[in-house]
């Protein structure tokens, strides 16, 4: 039996008013201007005002979805959420409030989980839906993340996360949908790594109490070992990113070499110029998202949206998308323009 093909309609972006541009985040972090901009690869980031919380923004980004697609909500079938599970309670499902927001009351919901890198299953699982389910046609994914409320811009050791953003971001992805084929995806996996980045307060482990509520380092980003950490990630991270970007051309039948244009999550200058030597692709046929920063699981939607807008992207284009997340999964999509 041939399976249907499942493209993507469009996208909807929501980023938050507030900015700090690298000027600003070199007086918070005590670098200077010239290595935020020239070394972390920052221009500037988004990061969220008062009233943005993460369910609000992906209700933004999916209502701005909708009026980009003209997708009439009762005809979602599937929305799957994807973004951060850090939000606007310690126990909450993001899904729904979606769903209810834009009046997708034909629609079921469920989050999926696999930090920075859930954008890739979640398009994965969405075309696997309209391959196997008769009743499902149109799925949206919709995420949002602001995990800079964890980052505490004084401790070196997590320098590489001075790079969060804050946003939402959505698409539709509808059975036979002829443009931006959803081609494949793959995924691979590390659990050693599965507590070497946490934020230590506020679980099970270690519960909030009247003591400790005040102690500032059980809120931010915490790594345990930050030598031994970078030295193990750096010798399987490229090679991760390389193997599923690989694995997700191969399920179409194509190669690194057939990518016109490559998409990877945000890096630092010299990872950004790095993985893009290893796949194969020039600098001038990558989107780097300077101007916004690793904004988590959204930076595969984002990069596609604002690459498209932009005119990098022409019909016909392979498109090689490349992110990871902690704990640590890595993850790479193939799209047909």
């Amino acid at each position: 039996m041939e399976l249907a093909r499942c493209g993507i309609v469009g996208f909807g972006l929501y980023l938050p008013e507030p900015y700090r541009d690298f000027n600003e985040l070199a007086r918070l972090t005590g670098a200077s201007p010239e290595v935020v901009r020239d070394k972390f690869g920052l221009e500037g980031l988004h990061y969220p005002g008062p009233d943005d919380h993460t369910s609000v923004m992906s209700i933004r980004a999916a209502e701005k979805c909708l009026e980009n697609t003209g997708v009439d909500p009762l005809t979602i079938d599937l929305i799957i959420y994807y973004g951060e599970t850090w939000g606007d309670y310690p126990v909450y499902s993001i899904g729904p409030a979606v769903q209810h927001a834009i009046g997708a009351t034909n629609a079921w919901c469920y989050n999926i989980e696999c930090r920075c890198g859930s954008a890739i299953p979640a398009m994965e699982q969405a075309k696997k839906y309209i391959q196997t389910e008769e009743g499902v046609k149109t799925v949206m994914v919709v995420g949002a993340y602001r995990n800079t409320d964890f980052v505490d811009y004084q401790n070196r050791g997590i320098s590489f996360f001075y790079d969060l953003g804050s946003g939402g971001a959505a698409a539709i992805i509808q059975k036979d949908w002829p443009e931006r084929e959803v081609l494949g995806c793959a995924e691979i996996t590390d659990g050693s790594f599965h507590d070497a980045l946490i934020v230590p307060g506020g679980g099970t482990r270690t519960p909030f109490t009247s003591a400790n509520a005040d102690d500032q380092a059980l809120h931010h980003w915490f790594l345990a070992d930050p030598d031994g950490f970078r030295d193990r990630l750096g010798k399987v991270t490229f090679v991760n990113l390389v193997k599923t970007l690989e694995r997700a051309l191969a399920k179409s039948g194509n190669t690194l070499a057939d990518i016109d244009y490559y998409i990877p999550m945000h890096l630092n200058t010299r990872g950004h110029a790095t993985i893009c030597e290893m796949v194969g692709v020039p600098l001038e046929k990558a989107y780097y998202l300077s101007k916004y920063g690793h904004v988590g699981q959204l930076d595969p939607l984002l990069g596609m949206a604002l690459a498209e807008s932009e005119g990098k992207i022409k019909k016909g284009d392979l498109v090689g998308l490349s992110i990871m997340g902690i704990s640590y999964t890595w993850c790479g999509a193939a799209v047909r323009w």
